[in-house]
């Protein structure tokens, strides 16, 4: 079996491009941080290069960009190339599906301040005639 799934931050905005078939295709670079802490006691960060296609691809260049939370589902592949005689590896993960894992909470110099740490298509709604 060959499943990934990752959660962590986009460390720059996804590349997107199309083939010349018009196929979309969208690359970026997800940093996953252990679980565990090293002796150091920080925890230390592996970077993915993941490649997206199709709907997909589309989905993660229009709606994530650099320091997004983003959670993906999708399998290792390795492309193989070779130049000049010597063998070449390239190592992605190609996401079969991404969603948003949790969001970002707006700079202290952008955003009023909030008690709740909740975007506000999440805030509670409460009217005078509420039971509850």
């Amino acid at each position: 079996m060959n499943k990934a799934i990752l959660m962590g931050r986009l460390t720059a905005d996804p590349e997107f491009r199309q083939t010349d078939n018009g196929v979309s295709l969208c690359r970026f670079t997800v940093a996953v941080q252990d679980d565990y802490k090293n002796k150091d006691g920080s925890r230390d960060v592996d970077y993915l290069t993941c490649q997206a296609w199709r709907s997909t691809a589309e989905y993660v260049s229009n709606y994530f960009k650099k320091g997004s939370r983003i959670a993906i589902i999708g399998k290792n592949k390795c492309d193989i190339s070779e130049k000049d005689g010597k063998k070449y590896y390239y190592n992605y993960i190609k996401v079969e599906s991404a969603e948003f894992a949790g969001y970002n909470k707006p700079s202290s110099e952008n955003a009023e301040e909030s008690e709740e740490d909740f975007p506000a298509e999440f805030d509670e709604i409460v009217s005078e005639d509420s039971p509850f």
